[in-house]
Protein backbone atom coordinates (compact mmCIF):
# COMPACT_ATOMS: atom_id res chain seq x y z
CA UNK A 1 0.00 0.00 0.00
CA UNK A 2 1.34 3.72 -1.36
CA UNK A 3 0.49 7.16 0.05
CA UNK A 4 -2.34 6.77 -2.24
CA UNK A 5 -3.74 3.51 -0.75
CA UNK A 6 -2.84 5.17 2.83
CA UNK A 7 -5.07 8.72 2.26
CA UNK A 8 -7.55 6.04 0.83
CA UNK A 9 -7.66 4.33 4.23
CA UNK A 10 -7.77 7.57 6.32
CA UNK A 11 -11.72 7.31 6.24
CA UNK A 12 -11.69 4.01 7.65
CA UNK A 13 -9.24 5.22 10.62
CA UNK A 14 -11.14 8.08 11.50
CA UNK A 15 -14.56 5.98 11.26
CA UNK A 16 -12.98 3.19 13.87
CA UNK A 17 -11.89 5.95 16.02
CA UNK A 18 -8.51 3.89 15.96
CA UNK A 19 -4.59 3.96 16.70
CA UNK A 20 -2.36 4.05 13.43
CA UNK A 21 0.48 1.88 13.73
CA UNK A 22 3.45 1.24 11.90
CA UNK A 23 5.59 -1.54 12.57
CA UNK A 24 9.28 -3.17 11.51
CA UNK A 25 11.80 -5.44 12.83
CA UNK A 26 15.52 -4.89 12.64
CA UNK A 27 19.31 -6.45 14.25
CA UNK A 28 21.33 -4.54 15.52
CA UNK A 29 24.82 -6.94 15.54
CA UNK A 30 28.26 -7.06 17.53
CA UNK A 31 30.07 -5.46 14.79
CA UNK A 32 30.22 -1.46 14.88
CA UNK A 33 29.04 0.70 12.12
CA UNK A 34 32.03 2.68 11.36
CA UNK A 35 30.94 6.22 10.53
CA UNK A 36 33.31 8.94 9.39
CA UNK A 37 34.39 10.95 12.85
CA UNK A 38 36.88 13.49 13.75
CA UNK A 39 40.47 12.58 14.76
CA UNK A 40 43.50 14.70 14.96
CA UNK A 41 45.90 14.85 12.22
CA UNK A 42 47.63 11.65 11.41
CA UNK A 43 46.36 9.61 14.13
CA UNK A 44 43.44 6.96 12.50
CA UNK A 45 40.98 5.82 14.74
CA UNK A 46 40.52 2.77 15.49
CA UNK A 47 38.05 0.80 16.71
CA UNK A 48 38.73 -2.85 18.37
CA UNK A 49 35.41 -5.27 18.59
CA UNK A 50 34.63 -8.80 18.73
CA UNK A 51 33.85 -9.83 15.40
CA UNK A 52 31.05 -11.90 15.85
CA UNK A 53 29.09 -11.73 12.90
CA UNK A 54 26.23 -13.43 13.49
CA UNK A 55 25.56 -12.81 17.28
CA UNK A 56 23.08 -9.72 17.35
CA UNK A 57 19.83 -8.38 19.41
CA UNK A 58 16.39 -8.79 17.03
CA UNK A 59 14.12 -5.68 17.85
CA UNK A 60 10.65 -4.71 17.00
CA UNK A 61 10.00 -1.12 16.57
CA UNK A 62 6.64 0.13 16.40
CA UNK A 63 5.79 4.36 15.90
CA UNK A 64 1.96 5.01 16.58
CA UNK A 65 -0.20 8.07 15.31
CA UNK A 66 -3.25 8.78 17.39
CA UNK A 67 -6.37 8.86 15.98
CA UNK A 68 -6.76 12.94 15.53
CA UNK A 69 -3.01 12.69 14.89
CA UNK A 70 -2.23 15.13 17.89
CA UNK A 71 0.00 12.35 19.61
CA UNK A 72 2.49 10.42 18.59
CA UNK A 73 4.54 7.14 20.16
CA UNK A 74 7.33 5.04 19.87
CA UNK A 75 7.66 1.46 20.90
CA UNK A 76 9.95 -0.99 20.87
CA UNK A 77 10.76 -4.99 22.05
CA UNK A 78 14.34 -6.24 22.23
CA UNK A 79 15.28 -9.85 21.89
CA UNK A 80 18.70 -11.01 22.25
CA UNK A 81 20.66 -14.02 20.86
CA UNK A 82 17.19 -15.39 18.85
CA UNK A 83 15.46 -14.29 16.03
CA UNK A 84 11.71 -12.80 15.80
CA UNK A 85 9.33 -15.35 15.24
CA UNK A 86 5.54 -15.04 15.13
CA UNK A 87 5.04 -16.50 18.78
CA UNK A 88 6.75 -13.22 19.84
CA UNK A 89 5.02 -11.18 17.43
CA UNK A 90 1.46 -12.21 18.38
CA UNK A 91 2.75 -11.46 22.35
CA UNK A 92 3.34 -8.22 21.46
CA UNK A 93 0.31 -7.60 19.24
CA UNK A 94 -1.50 -8.47 22.56
CA UNK A 95 0.54 -5.96 24.84
CA UNK A 96 -0.45 -3.33 22.07
CA UNK A 97 -3.84 -3.98 22.67
CA UNK A 98 -3.71 -4.15 26.12
CA UNK A 99 -2.19 -0.78 25.80
CA UNK A 100 -4.36 1.15 23.34
CA UNK A 101 -7.93 -0.44 24.76
CA UNK A 102 -9.50 0.90 21.16
CA UNK A 103 -9.11 -0.97 17.58
CA UNK A 104 -5.52 -0.44 15.72
CA UNK A 105 -4.84 -0.37 12.46
CA UNK A 106 -1.32 -2.05 11.58
CA UNK A 107 0.70 -1.61 8.91
CA UNK A 108 3.93 -3.42 8.24
CA UNK A 109 5.45 -5.55 5.33
CA UNK A 110 4.94 -8.91 3.76
CA UNK A 111 7.77 -10.84 5.82
CA UNK A 112 6.34 -14.72 6.01
CA UNK A 113 5.70 -13.99 10.08
CA UNK A 114 3.41 -11.51 9.34
CA UNK A 115 1.13 -14.06 7.14
CA UNK A 116 2.01 -16.96 9.31
CA UNK A 117 -0.87 -19.32 9.86
CA UNK A 118 -0.68 -18.86 13.56
CA UNK A 119 -0.76 -15.27 13.00
CA UNK A 120 -3.69 -15.63 11.06
CA UNK A 121 -5.60 -17.94 13.43
CA UNK A 122 -4.66 -15.03 16.47
CA UNK A 123 -6.45 -12.01 14.06
CA UNK A 124 -9.61 -13.90 14.25
CA UNK A 125 -10.42 -13.28 17.63
CA UNK A 126 -9.39 -9.63 17.45
CA UNK A 127 -11.73 -8.18 15.43
CA UNK A 128 -10.51 -4.67 16.09
CA UNK A 129 -6.70 -5.10 15.25
CA UNK A 130 -6.91 -4.23 10.87
CA UNK A 131 -3.76 -5.30 9.37
CA UNK A 132 -2.04 -3.72 5.97
CA UNK A 133 0.17 -4.41 4.49
CA UNK A 134 3.13 -1.98 2.49
CA UNK A 135 3.89 -2.87 -1.32
CA UNK A 136 6.95 -5.24 -1.72
CA UNK A 137 10.62 -3.90 -1.33
CA UNK A 138 8.84 -0.41 -0.26
CA UNK A 139 10.93 0.60 2.45
CA UNK A 140 10.72 4.57 2.52
CA UNK A 141 7.36 4.04 3.12
CA UNK A 142 7.64 2.62 6.75
CA UNK A 143 8.72 5.65 9.12
CA UNK A 144 10.50 2.63 11.42
CA UNK A 145 13.16 2.48 9.09
CA UNK A 146 14.11 5.89 9.78
CA UNK A 147 14.11 5.10 13.20
CA UNK A 148 16.61 2.49 12.96
CA UNK A 149 18.94 4.12 10.45
CA UNK A 150 18.92 7.17 12.61
CA UNK A 151 19.71 4.97 16.03
CA UNK A 152 22.35 2.89 13.95
CA UNK A 153 24.37 5.71 12.28
CA UNK A 154 23.99 8.49 14.87
CA UNK A 155 23.16 6.94 18.60
CA UNK A 156 25.45 3.43 18.14
CA UNK A 157 27.79 4.49 15.63
CA UNK A 158 31.35 3.71 16.31
CA UNK A 159 29.73 1.45 19.21
CA UNK A 160 32.15 -1.32 20.57
CA UNK A 161 30.25 -3.75 22.80
CA UNK A 162 32.05 -5.42 25.01
CA UNK A 163 29.61 -8.58 25.10
CA UNK A 164 25.89 -8.96 23.94
CA UNK A 165 24.25 -7.51 27.21
CA UNK A 166 25.76 -4.13 26.79
CA UNK A 167 24.48 -4.04 23.10
CA UNK A 168 20.73 -4.56 24.13
CA UNK A 169 21.62 -2.44 27.08
CA UNK A 170 22.96 0.54 24.76
CA UNK A 171 20.06 0.11 22.09
CA UNK A 172 17.41 0.03 24.97
CA UNK A 173 19.19 3.46 26.26
CA UNK A 174 18.77 4.95 22.64
CA UNK A 175 15.30 4.29 21.85
CA UNK A 176 14.37 5.21 25.01
CA UNK A 177 15.70 8.24 24.47
CA UNK A 178 13.01 8.75 21.55
CA UNK A 179 9.92 8.04 23.06
CA UNK A 180 9.19 11.48 24.45
CA UNK A 181 10.53 13.32 21.45
CA UNK A 182 7.21 13.95 19.62
CA UNK A 183 9.27 16.70 16.72
CA UNK A 184 11.82 13.51 15.95
CA UNK A 185 8.92 11.30 15.50
CA UNK A 186 7.19 13.44 13.43
CA UNK A 187 10.38 13.93 11.46
CA UNK A 188 10.22 9.72 10.68
CA UNK A 189 6.49 10.31 9.76
CA UNK A 190 7.08 12.90 7.76
CA UNK A 191 10.19 11.42 5.82
CA UNK A 192 7.80 8.82 3.97
CA UNK A 193 5.87 11.68 2.31
CA UNK A 194 3.08 9.78 3.56
CA UNK A 195 -0.12 11.83 3.89
CA UNK A 196 -0.58 11.84 7.34
CA UNK A 197 -1.82 15.54 8.33
CA UNK A 198 -0.05 15.41 11.75
CA UNK A 199 -1.40 18.13 13.97
CA UNK A 200 2.38 18.01 16.32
Amino acid sequence: MGPQGLAAHQKKVRRLNAVLAFWDESGFLMVPLVQRTWAPRGRTPQLQHRQVHHTRVSAIGILTVSPRRQRLGCYYFLQPHDSIDDTIIVAVLRQMRRHFRRPIVLLWDRLGSHRSAYLKDYLKTVPDLHMEYFPAYAPELNPVEALWADTKTHDLAQFCPRDLTQLEQATSNALQAKRHHQARIAGYLRKTKLPLRLKC
